[in-house]
This record gives structure tokens, C-alpha cells and sequence, in this order.
């Protein structure tokens, strides 16, 4: 997943900007920093990256973007002639310059002379062991290392989808029960649906701008094909929209330096009509509210590559969509996933973010990575309340886990600063201040040190009532990790993490 890699995408876009620039005064430096790169995303603090990752690895990508051959760089060298081709027909590595070395070298000086030498480094936070849930680890595939893409979680088990196109289910005892699906690619989502459940498939794990994730239904015949062609597909909403008696289908296709919100509406005679409702590179997930009281079903998305966000589509009484930002955030943040929940019992829906993808060219511990918690002020606009730093946070749900009447969060961190803090690939924080104070305790299990957590999902799994917690593993990640680590998951081959809580 790329979103460094993304950063200044705009200087091929934007780069037409400045030859607006055709009257007195001259454009400073800053200027044509902000016109250039704030024309597809919110303009970076250069302070959020180190010399060296912005001279090694983030500017030689920009040049090229910009059809700028000022480095010893070959973005075909980088990702291959495949995927290179794919690209240059696209427009994302022109054959000529897009502005001039003129602006190219003041805009590289701007930023090499505000980029520190390093970043802070993010305090190893405390963390006290986690007494309420009782822990279950699972070796379902027993291959060496763990491939799981999707978990969702109900009264009948945990379901797991992997990298090998399986889909079982397992039990509160850590069996595996059902095979519900054995094809071909990684399952990235699942959903029951009137007609047949259906099952998502990403297509290239890897980033990539070829189309060739496939969205299928179940049924008593096998699996018939609902849309192919999707650009790696990771999350699928099951809604009647429209509210005429029949389900729409929202896709969200990941996608590389493109991407998608898809609508299959569908057209009365069992197919799907596609409409795209954004081309946004990144879009993770979408959600179905009422963001606006009018009686009719909004949708809420993020996107997370390069022009990173939340943007809410607000649905008219024929059924059309208009799309409004709600939140915007710097493009090196890494936004890995969002919910949408009543965080203060005001009545409004509140944003809440983790952010820490870290694959692409600045594979660094950022400071900025963690948990952000936005308020509602009851009209959609949104106000940073709460920030929790957590190195690599890539998921998070909000439950009342302990029943307390609060919230409290548990949150999947893939890229955890496994060298220094190995036990925070995994944090629970309670809430224990109430919501007028926003304090945490923070908490793990030794369990955490078993996988590389990637997905994360709560749900009565048990069926007692209260709130469990599943976890699922990917260790086939680029981020570098100490090799005791990588091998003790190598050795145990742990693909899932069951915390049964013990509440009731």
C-alpha cells in the first residue's frame, strides 16, 4: 500500500498551476510549494519527514512523477515493466516534464531546508496486562507465517478469510468448523445478502494498477460473478439504499494510484449497474448513516493514498449522491481505518481514525501515527478531540467493553515499533476518566507478541453478552522486524488471536 510513494502525485497534476502564475508578484518558494502540491492533497509539512527519506526515497519518486530525470532513479527498475506500463499508460510517469527544473529545484530546496535530521521518537507507552479477557491463539492453515485478510464476528463464530482464498469458520474453542469458500484469490470481505452471501476478492495483494479483484455470490450452483474487473476490492457494503425493497451493493476498491466507491445498483433482472460515486486511490471503507437527519441513507468513506480522508455522500430524494469532505489529513499519515460511533452520547455520529500504514518510501517510526478521535458538533464539522500516538495503528473499534457506561477503544497495530515496543501490536485502552476527561489506561496481553496483527473485529462471539474481541495475523509485510520476532512467528504460525471477555 502505498501512500508516500502518492505524496506529491500532484506535481504532475498541479504542475499546470503554475503557469497561472503569469502577473506580479513573483510566486515565493512557499507559494509554489502549496500551488503545486495542495492541488490533489493537503500540502505536507516537510517537517514530517527526515532529509534523508525525502533526498533518498520520496523526492527521486517526485521527479519522476514529474517527468523529471534529475536522479540516478528508474521507476521501472522499482516495480517492474508490468507494472510500469500499467502506469505510463496512465499518465503517472510522463514522458515529459511537467514543470520546470526551475520550480522542480526551489520547490526540493524548501523542503530539504525545513526537513529535520530525524523525527522524534514516540514514548514506548506503559502498558498493564489486560485481566478482563481470557486468551486463545489459532494455527488454522499451518503454513509457516499467517495470510489472514478478513474477519467478521457473530454469535456463530469468528469467520476468517486468507491469502490462499479460503473462508472457514471457527469456533469459541478455537476449531475450525467450516469451510465456507475455497477460491482462487485473498478474500478481503464477506456479506450475507438476500439471493446468495457474497464474497470479495482483492485480486494483487500488492499494490497494482491492473483490475483484477471479482466480487461473487454464493449459491446451491457454486458462485456466479456479480462485478469483475474491481481494482483491489477490500470492503463491500450490503444496504437497500433507496429503501425500493432491493440491496445495493457499495464496493470500496483500494486500488494503487487509482481507486474507487462503486455503486451496483441493481437493474431488475438479476445484474448490477455501476456507477462510480469517487475515483479516490485508497478508499478503504464505507459506512451507511443518516449523517444529515433527512430521513435517507448518506454514505461515509475514507480514502488513503496520497489525498487521505473522510468524505461524506449525501443521498437526494432521487437517489443521486453529492460528496462533501468531512476530514482531511496530511497524505504521509498512513489513514488506515475509520468508525463512525456516538463517542460522547450526544445523539451525532463522532469520526474515529488510526492511522500507521507505513510500507512505502519512509519506512520510519512517525510520531504523528495513532489514534485520533473527532467530535461532532451536531452540523458535520468535525474537531480533533483526542490523539493517542501509536506507531503502525491499522485498526480500531469502540465498544463499552467493560460496561461501564464509556467507551473504550482496542486497537491492531501491523506496523508496531516491534524493536522497541514488540507487546504494542496489540493495545486495549479503558477508558477511565469518563468522557469529559478522554483518559486511558492502557493495556495488552503477552498474546500480542504472537502475530503481526493486521485485521481486528468485536463481537459476542460466545454468545454471553458481552463484547469479544479476534484478531488476525499477516506477517507478509515489507516493514523490516527483528529476526527473533519474524521467526517466532515463522515457527508458530499463529493466524488468529481469540479474546474471550470475561464479563459475563
Amino acid at each position: 500500500m502505498r501512500t508516500v510513494r502518492h505524496l506529491l502525485i500532484t506535481l504532475f497534476f498541479g504542475g499546470v498551476l503554475l503557469l497561472c502564475y503569469c502577473s506580479s508578484p513573483e510566486p515565493t518558494t512557499a507559494d509554489r510549494y502549496t500551488a503545486v502540491c495542495g492541488s490533489c492533497h493537503l500540502p505536507p509539512d516537510p517537517r514530517e519527514l527526515p532529509k534523508s527519506v525525502w533526498s533518498e526515497s520520496v523526492l527521486p519518486e517526485m521527479a519522476s512523477r514529474m517527468g523529471l530525470q534529475t536522479y540516478a532513479y528508474d521507476p521501472l527498475a522499482v516495480i517492474g515493466e508490468q507494472e510500469y506500463t500499467l502506469a505510463h499508460a496512465g499518465g503517472h510517469y510522463p514522458d515529459a516534464p511537467t514543470i520546470s527544473y526551475e520550480v522542480w529545484e526551489d520547490v526540493k530546496a524548501y523542503i530539504l531546508a525545513q526537513a529535520p535530521d530525524s523525527l522524534p521518537l514516540v514514548p514506548v507507552p506503559a502498558l498493564a496486562q489486560l485481566p478482563s479477557f481470557t486468551a486463545r491463539t489459532v494455527a488454522t492453515e499451518h503454513k509457516p507465517g499467517a495470510l489472514v485478510t478478513y474477519l467478521d464476528v457473530s454469535p456463530q463464530g469468528v469467520r476468517v478469510g486468507d491469502g490462499y482464498g479460503s473462508l472457514y469458520t471457527i469456533d469459541t474453542g478455537g476449531a475450525v468448523r467450516d469451510t465456507l469458500v475455497q477460491g482462487r484469490r485473498p478474500i478481503t470481505h464477506y456479506a450475507a445478502a438476500v439471493g446468495g452471501d457474497l464474497v470479495l476478492e482483492i485480486g494483487n495483494m500488492y499494490p497494482t494498477e491492473d483490475h483484477n479483484g471479482a466480487l461473487y455470490r454464493m449459491g446451491p450452483d457454486g458462485r456466479t460473478v456479480v462485478a469483475d474487473s474491481l481494482h483491489r476490492p477490500v470492503h463491500l457494503l450490503v444496504e437497500d439504499l433507496d429503501r425500493d425493497g432491493r440491496q445495493e451493493i457499495v464496493v470500496s476498491e483500494y486500488g494503487n494510484y487509482t481507486g474507487a466507491l462503486t455503486l451496483l445498483q441493481p437493474d431488475g433482472a438479476g445484474a448490477y449497474e455501476r456507477q462510480r460515486l469517487s475515483g479516490s486511490a485508497g478508499t478503504i471503507r464505507v459506512v451507511a448513516r443518516d449523517m444529515n437527519a433527512d430521513g435517507r441513507t448518506d454514505l461515509v468513506s475514507m480514502h488513503a493514498q496520497g489525498d487521505e480522508g473522510i468524505d461524506v455522500f449525501y443521498q437526494s430524494a432521487d437517489g443521486r449522491f453529492t460528496r462533501e469532505l468531512l476530514l482531511q489529513f496530511s497524505p504521509v499519515w498512513g489513514s488506515s481505518w475509520f468508525e463512525l460511533v456516538d463517542f460522547d452520547g450526544d445523539g451525532d455520529e463522532d469520526i474515529l481514525t488510526a492511522h500507521g500504514d507505513n510500507a512505502d518510501y519512509s519506512n520510519i517510526r512517525k510520531p504523528y501515527h495513532g489514534i485520533r478521535l473527532y467530535e461532532n458538533d451536531g452540523a458535520n464539522t468535525f474537531t480533533l478531540r483526542y490523539f493517542y500516538p501509536l506507531p503502525g495503528a491499522t485498526r480500531v473499534v469502540a465498544r463499552d467493553f467493560d460496561a461501564d457506561g464509556d467507551m473504550d477503544l482496542a486497537v491492531a497495530c501491523n506496523f508496531a515499533d516491534f524493536a522497541r515496543a514488540p507487546d504494542a501490536g496489540f493495545v486495549y485502552l479503558e477508558q477511565t476518566g469518563g468522557s469529559d476527561s478522554l483518559s486511558f489506561t492502557a493495556r495488552t496481553t503477552p498474546a500480542a507478541l504472537d502475530g503481526r496483527w493486521l485485521v481486528l473485529e468485536a463481537g459476542d462471539y460466545d454468545g454471553d453478552g458481552d463484547e469479544d474481541l479476534a484478531l488476525g495475523s499477516f506477517t507478509l509485510n515489507p516493514a523490516p522486524v527483528p529476526p527473533g520476532v519474524a521467526e517466532r512467528w515463522r515457527r508458530d504460525s499463529v493466524d488468529v488471536l481469540l479474546l474471550t471477555n470475561t464479563l459475563r
